[in-house]
């Protein structure tokens, strides 16, 4: 029998959903919910950067930055003070626990992806990863030049919507 496309389709969402499962399970018991590793990462990086810079590195928009810089200075993770120069934008810094949590969670995630590559080798990774690239592109001519976090914006965007029409016709 051969292989259908929804089920290839089905193990690929399975397999995104553990992923993410196991990678928010690791952020939990840190205290971080998904998607504030990499601004953690990026802050430490690039100390007293503004939320805008960190939004376009990680093509979300200036409000989402917001929210979650909000969540993150009242978990004490990020520190967030007024350019001395120009009053109008706002410095980040990342906190010694922001260091911390960041380290731990970093090495953490590292373990799980380990995990779930375990037993292939460096050509079977490649293989997969030109695979993976491949549907990308069918699906998404410039997909290479949007961000995960992006396309996470645009799908939420795409779900608001769909929840706003299926309002009017109720």
């Amino acid at each position: 029998m051969a292989t259908t496309y929804f089920e290839i389709i089905d193990r690929m969402n399975k397999l995104n959903l553990l992923h993410r499962m196991s990678i928010q399970t690791e952020g939990y018991k840190n205290g971080l919910y998904l998607g504030q590793l990499p601004i953690l990462e990026y802050v430490r990086k690039n100390s007293r950067c503004t939320q805008r810079e960190l939004a376009n590195f990680l093509g979300v928009s200036p409000p989402s930055i917001a929210t979650s810089v909000k969540r993150m200075q009242k978990a004490g993770l990020i520190e967030k003070e007024t350019d001395e120069t120009d009053q109008r934008y706002s410095r980040l810094s990342i906190t010694e626990k922001g260091i911390l949590v960041s380290e731990k969670c970093r090495a953490q995630y590292d373990c799980v992806d380990a995990q779930l590559f375990a037993g292939f080798d460096e050509k079977e990774c490649e293989t997969l990863y030109k695979f993976f690239g491949r549907m990308i592109a069918n699906l998404c001519a410039d997909a290479e030049d949007i961000s995960f976090m992006s396309l996470i914006e645009e799908a939420q965007k795409l779900s608001a919507k769909q929840i706003k029409e299926e309002d009017k016709v109720d």
